[in-house]
Order: C-alpha cells, then structure tokens, then sequence
C-alpha cells in the first residue's frame, strides 16, 4: 500500500535519504525543514542511494511537496501543520520525525528544536495521522542509559517552552552539561509515552538510535562528544555509519511489516553501544 508521509529534516542527512528511499519505493513524501532542499543536498541523497543499490528519486522531486517549517517556533508549526494538511488532502500515514539540531548550538536551540519542536509538531500533526500511522523518532546511542534521568527528562517533557526548561534547576543542569544526550534522552521517553497515550487510536510510535553517521553534523558530533572517542568508534566498528543504513530502518517501522511494533527504540550503531557496555570501547 502506498502511503502519505511526513518527514522533518528532509534537506540534509538522514532525512534526506529517507525521503528519497520512501520516494522511490513508490509513497508521496511531504518534506518539511528550515531550509528548502537544495542541488547539493538532493545531489548527496542520490549519491547516497547510488552506493546502497537504490538510485532514484530525491528532494529535487519534492516540488510543491515541501513545507519550510522552524520547529523552535510555535507560530511556524502551526503555520506549517495547516499547509501540510493542505497539501496531503487526507489522512496522513506516517512521520519520520529525523529533524534535529546538534550539541554544539545553544542549549536552548538544542531542547526548543529537538525535544519542544518534536513535541509539538508530532501533536499538532496528529488530528492528521490515519488509524495504524506510523511515527518513527529519531533518538540517538548515546541515550542509551536514558532511565538513568528520566525523572528529568519527563519534566522536561512536560514544559511549555524552554523559560520553563530554564526555572527547573536539575534540569537546566543536565541540559547544560550534555543538551544533546539529555534531548535525545527525552526523545526516548517522548516515544514511550506517546507509544502509550496513542494506543486508543491505534497510532504507533517507535525510535531509531543511530551511532556516529557520515552527515553533515558529524564534525558537531566529534566536537560534542570528543573527536579521539567518536574516531576510536570508527576504527573499532570499521567506519561510520550510512545514512542509507540508517533510512532502511526508518523505512521499515513506517511500513505494514512493522505494524505490531510499537514503543521500541532500535539501536542502529554497529554494535557501539555492545561494545561500551562490555568494555571493548
């Protein structure tokens, strides 16, 4: 069956290629991002796909599919959810929410883009979504001990925007220390509890937690985390990950195959998280 889908991000990356993969696999993608896509972007998705097997479609492809949205405003979400219904004409199938802002931009940019935004698009959204849609999340491994905080992180869930983020001392504290661990710890609580408030509508909502991937972030991420760590990551595992590697997960928790999965972070990071936990990194 094809399928309507949204997907955050779309310009650059991981969401670029997921786009492109949903695309050529036949469903109608509406793209949202800050920036509109560009040659270079659509070129590196193609390239992307050239690699994996899949050439086909891009973002060039998108036309009038693609809404320019700033997931750190309100104002923008609101305004970007009426085009996107617009443009879909009917129910909504899936959301890949891969949009995201790295660890080396403002805190407050980091818990507005990737915990607040996330939050209130997905629910803004969701009057759209069909009965059985499909949402994936995109987390990260180093959330991996995300319980370790998630009294925390469900405050930090709960806030009404970043002031209130601010007020909250701990919380403000481990958003200072790491804002992108602790965000992406919220996006895995986020999943949990919208996996569970969203049952009744048969709605399902999953994760993906990627390890270190050649994107364009990826010099942020050895910047946030530590160029000697993230590079001994690489030579443990071989290389970085793809963002084709990455896509064909997000793909499939959006596809019927995935349809009794529901509430599951997938660590798609090479065995780093093994490796860490057993003492091999």
């Amino acid at each position: 069956m094809k399928k309507t889908i949204v997907v955050t991000g779309v310009s650059s990356g991981i969401g670029a290629q997921t786009a492109a993969q949903l695309r050529e696999a036949g469903h109608r993608v509406i793209g949202v991002d800050r920036n509109p896509p560009t040659p270079a972007d659509t070129g590196a998705a193609t390239q992307a796909n050239a690699e994996a097997g899949t050439a086909g479609q891009t973002n060039a492809d998108a036309g009038q599919d693609f809404v320019q949205l700033d997931l750190s405003s309100a104002e923008s979400i609101q305004a970007g959810v009426t085009q996107i219904a617009e443009l879909a004409g009917g129910p909504i199938d899936g959301l890949a929410n891969i949009a995201g802002v790295p660890g080396t931009a403002p805190a407050e940019a980091v818990m507005a883009v990737n915990v607040l935004g996330l939050r209130d698009f997905t629910q803004a959204l969701l009057p759209q979504l069909a009965t059985g849609a499909g949402i994936v999340n995109l987390a990260s491994s180093v959330a991996f001990d995300w319980r370790s905080h998630v009294e925390q992180a469900s405050r930090a869930v709960q806030a009404e925007n970043v002031e209130e983020l601010k007020a909250d001392e701990q919380v403000w504290a481990l958003v200072q220390d790491e804002s992108y661990l602790f965000s992406k710890q919220c996006v895995r609580l986020l999943t949990e509890k919208l996996a569970t408030s969203l049952l009744p509508q048969k709605v399902r909502v999953n994760s993906v937690s990627p390890g270190p991937v050649s994107t364009p972030i990826l010099e942020d991420f050895k910047t946030d985390h530590g160029r000697e760590k993230v590079e001994g990551a690489s030579k443990l595992l071989g290389k970085f990950g793809e963002v084709a590697e990455i896509a064909d997960v997000i793909e499939f928790l959006l596809s019927d195959s995935a349809r009794w999965v529901n509430g599951t972070d997938i660590r798609v990071d090479g065995g780093l998280v093994a490796s860490r936990r057993s003492g091999n990194l």
